[in-house]
């Protein structure tokens, strides 16, 4: 999935199509972008990368979703990866992920990368389950979620547990994912399998307090979708807690942010609001949309 980031996506490109072990295709969603994406995208003439121009810009989880239903219904490929264009994967990086799952006999949720950011310090860092070092001899960690950054997991499991959600818009789609594929078996992060994420910024280093300006709006789905998976996977308790907590933080937010303190309060509070009755459907491959 891309939007305006050509550099970052001619290298993603270049990582995937050098693979070891050679991945059967390559699905680009333009995510409706402007920077000459589109222009680059029409040179590539190979059979193996398929491409989706959009001319609309469905967020992250739009994105994701619109481009893993495409590689279902398009394809006949055993395993689906999900990454973003600023994901660089290891070029053995498919090999180690397919080898797990071949070991695994299919019977696993997702597989997580080892990600690493530019300076080769961990990110994307994977939420470990209480039974964590089962496998850690293979190199194996039992995780309860990680995020889009080269998500793996089979056919199978997104034929039966369905599509990310598109109207999560843009964060947390990737948290939820994990949790519904879940249910298909354990799910693990591969020491071996690396990645590199080109951010620009370290993710987990900035909150609605502090992030810069211009992301303060982002701030409004992460709210709402926490609301949403706290509902769906943690149970009601959890949930009415969660609407406490959230809106006494609303306050602590506008005493500690830097600036824009109404601003960034709001987009707390508007989050949780809208959380509380947000409730989207689940969409399965070969669904209609609207």
């Amino acid at each position: 999935m891309t939007y305006n980031r050509l550099d970052l996506l001619k290298e993603c490109v270049s990582a995937l199509l050098n693979q070891t072990n050679v991945v059967s295709h390559i699905v680009v969603v333009n995510n409706n972008s402007n920077d000459g994406t589109k222009e680059y995208l029409d040179t590539i003439k190979s059979s193996q990368v398929i491409i989706y121009n959009l001319t609309e810009n469905l967020g992250g989880a739009g994105g994701f979703s619109y481009g893993l239903k495409q590689a279902v219904e398009e394809t006949s490929d055993e395993y689906f990866w999900l990454m973003d264009d600023d994901t660089i994967v290891d070029l053995k990086c498919n090999e180690m992920l397919t080898d797990v799952a071949i070991k695994l006999e299919n019977k696993f949720g997702f597989l997580a990368s080892n990600v690493r950011w530019k300076d080769n310090t961990p990110t994307n860092v994977a939420e470990v389950t209480d039974d964590w070092p089962d496998l850690i001899g293979e190199g194996l960690v039992k995780v309860k979620t990680t995020t889009f950054v080269s998500f793996f997991t089979s056919r199978d499991n997104v034929v039966k547990g369905g599509l990310p959600i598109s109207e999560f818009f843009i964060w947390q789609d990737d948290v939820e994912y994990c949790l519904r594929m879940n249910q298909f078996g354990p799910s693990y992060f591969v020491k071996k399998a690396i990645a590199i994420h080109k951010s620009n910024s370290k993710p987990g280093t900035f909150l609605v307090q502090n992030d810069t300006v211009d992301r303060i709006p982002r701030y409004f789905y992460q709210f709402r979708n926490n609301m949403y998976i706290t509902k769906h996977y943690r149970g009601n308790k959890k949930f009415r807690k969660m609407i406490r907590v959230n809106l006494v933080d609303v306050i602590r937010v506008f005493v500690k942010s830097k600036d824009h303190r109404v601003k960034r309060a709001m987009a707390e509070l508007k989050g949780t609001l809208s959380g509380i009755g947000f409730d989207p459907e689940i969409r399965k491959v070969g669904d209609q949309v609207d």
